[in-house]
């Protein structure tokens, strides 16, 4: 637990699990201070351990004839650490910042983070907590809202000091202060086989590509270049990390000056225009850009650029470059962004995720695509196309998506056919019979 680096070589040492019978015999570790600390019940260890197992894999039941718990009650968080660090009290900065930098070496390495936090709730503030969250999740009128409010409530001061939230028995540790931050997680998340070849090929079918995801900017902009989305063709890449809406709308133009600084001067009649045209949205005119380039954007940034006219700007932007990255989204604002490429572009979307986050935006698109795999088949259940490879996509779209094109265009000639020869033998038939009642076909004759 020194919170050195380990080098890893032939000579190193491995953990041995022969005491636990459960473990894996392909399983390699090789931190024996972390093992130890386990085995001896270290408290933020522990408690590490313990918020991982219950955010992920336990399923809790009640049971009446044997429910009446004791102990302390604690509340276990795991997220974003731009969401979890604001819901932080002050008191410990400092171990913050040293997990910031952890977790800058992490996302630098192209791994995907999490910041895991806790904090003990008192029995009254909680049952009353629990009151108001009854009548909240019953609530006929504005139930969201409620939750979302009351949820907010109890997910503040998750390093909280000495307050009205914290149990006796946690005040009387020494250790409360430092294990509230449990800590974070960092996780190599590998790329299925042949990703980058299908990006490439997808790209010279001249599809865009955005990437929507909640990882961090510098885990994403990595699984860009190892994606074969970022490569040395593309001119310059655009980041677009602005705190408020006159920064975003800043950083917004000054890139699309960049990219076709001849015609700027009128970049704001199209806006113009949209504002004084009728409720019913227009589409904006392509625009090309006098180069290759990408645009990252966060999850901030874009909270702003989705708000009034911003949203022009930024698919105006956004539509001009190559590929669009937008980091630290939240599942609504992937949703969001689908919908914002719907409205104003004249374009088929297709939407490809793999996890329960991505439903909102698979359900946004006009095609719907799901892989399965661990993550769940939430996402699978709301797809029309379900496969377990991304690179399958590129069969979808160039093999099965042109053969259906050509399956309805014959269609489409057979039914015209179809209702032509239909049609035109009744119509000349009206010369014959002088337009009146009389039938072509005697029913009698059948």
């Amino acid at each position: 637990m020194s919170g050195q680096r380990i080098e890893i070589n032939e000579n190193t040492e491995k953990v041995d699990f022969s005491y636990n019978p459960l473990a894996d015999p392909k399983f390699t570790f090789y931190d024996h201070s972390l093992v130890e600390a386990v085995k001896l019940s270290n408290v933020p260890t522990y408690g590490f351990f313990c918020l991982l197992s219950l955010c992920h894999t336990v399923m809790p039941e009640e049971k009446k004839e044997v429910w009446s718990p004791e102990g302390d009650l604690t509340l276990y968080c795991k997220g974003a650490d731009t969401i979890l660090y604001e819901l932080l009290h002050p008191p410990c900065d400092s171990l913050k910042e040293e997990t910031t930098e952890h977790l800058n070496e992490f996302a630098g390495e192209g791994l995907r983070i999490l910041v895991v936090a806790h904090k003990n709730l008192d029995e009254e503030y909680f049952q009353d907590w629990i009151r108001h969250h009854h009548e909240a999740s019953t609530a006929l009128e504005g139930q969201e809202d409620k939750l979302s409010e009351i949820y907010e409530e109890i997910e503040k001061d998750l390093m909280a000091g000495e307050s009205h939230q914290v149990s006796p028995k946690c005040r009387e540790s020494s250790n409360f202060e430092i294990t509230k931050l449990l800590g974070a997680t960092a996780i190599e998340d590998k790329l299925q086989d042949g990703v980058p070849q299908t990006n490439e090929t997808l790209a010279k079918a001249h599809i865009k590509i955005w990437v929507l995801t909640g990882d961090k900017q510098e885990t994403a902009m990595n699984i860009g270049y190892s994606c074969n989305l970022l490569n040395d063709d593309i001119a310059d890449v655009f980041v677009i990390e602005g705190s408020t809406s006159d920064d975003v709308l800043n950083e917004l133009r000054n890139a699309r000056k960049k990219m076709k600084p001849d015609t700027f001067l009128d970049s704001d009649e199209i806006n113009i225009q949209f504002e004084k045209s009728s409720k019913k949205p227009k589409l904006l005119p392509d625009e090309q850009a006098n180069g290759v380039y990408g645009l990252v954007i966060n999850g901030h940034s874009l909270a702003y650029a989705l708000e009034g006219n911003l949203e022009l700007e930024l698919v105006r932007t956004a539509c001009m470059c190559k590929v669009v990255i937008c980091c630290r989204v939240t599942p609504l604002q992937k949703a969001q962004v689908v919908e914002l490429v719907k409205k104003y572009k004249k374009a088929v979307t297709l939407a490809i995720g793999d996890g329960a986050n991505d439903v909102s935006m698979i359900k946004t698109a006009h095609i719907r695509v799901g892989i399965s795999g661990q993550e769940g088949m939430q996402v699978v259940l709301s797809s029309d196309f379900s496969f377990a490879q991304f690179c399958y996509l590129q069969r979808l779209l160039l093999v099965h998506g042109r053969w259906s094109y050509i399956r309805m265009c014959k269609l489409l000639k057979y039914f015209f056919y179809k209702n032509f020869a239909f049609t035109l033998v009744h119509f000349w038939y009206g010369f014959f019979s002088g337009f009146s009642a009389q039938t072509p076909n005697n029913d009698a004759d059948y």
